[in-house]
């Protein structure tokens, strides 16, 4: 049975402790991780679904823009 344990630290910690771990390993042993991470992005960005696609749809406001600004100059006007 795997044992847990929670270590509490700070980044500093943290980095040395990264750093310790991967000078600890050798060139090939740090290549087949490295190898192996990206296999795992490829798979995630290539053959998992996408999410939902952005569309967007331009529509012709023009009249309505207008329109708009008009009642906001007449919004404005009843407030001075």
């Amino acid at each position: 049975m795997i044992e847990k344990t929670i270590t509490v630290t700070n980044h500093k910690e943290q980095r040395d402790n990264d750093r310790k771990f991967w000078k600890s390993l050798s060139p090939e042993e740090r290549l087949d991780i490295v190898e192996k991470l990206r296999i795992e992005a490829g798979k995630f960005i290539y053959d998992y679904p996408a999410r939902m696609k952005k569309v967007i749809t331009v529509t012709n406001r023009k009249n309505k823009l207008s329109t708009d600004r008009i009642q906001d100059k007449a919004d404005v006007e009843e407030l001075k």
